[in-house]
């Protein structure tokens, strides 16, 4: 089974940002107000505006901001494979394993 964003359950409607979600995903990535900005192609005064609830988020950011999350989201399963990796490796004695085949053996269940 491929990985995709369905497989992991990440859904491929936008979601709805607001700005406690907005700072949540800019914490999660360790970044500051201003990084995000620079990736949006905002003003970093704007994020801030946002996260205390001044401004509302603009629709033309909204599908960026999706992508950010999804490449987060996956970034976390790839992170959660190889700690199983290990297992399969040590438990299988191969050398070689991919994430379709930790996601069948572990969470496909």
């Amino acid at each position: 089974m491929a990985l995709t964003l369905n497989t992991i359950g990440l859904q491929s409607r936008p979601m709805e940002w607001d700005a406690n979600k907005l700072r949540d995903l800019r914490l999660r990535m360790g970044w500051s107000p201003s990084d995000l900005a620079r990736r949006l192609h905002i003003d970093s005064l704007k994020i801030q505006q946002i996260e205390a609830g001044l401004e509302e988020i603009e629709s033309s950011v909204i599908a960026s901001l999706d992508l950010i999350f999804k490449q987060a989201e996956l970034s976390a399963d790839e992170k959660s494979c190889e700690s199983l990796a290990e297992i399969v490796f040590i438990e299988d004695e191969v050398t070689q394993i991919d994430n379709d085949s930790i996601h069948n053996k572990f969470l496909d269940q």
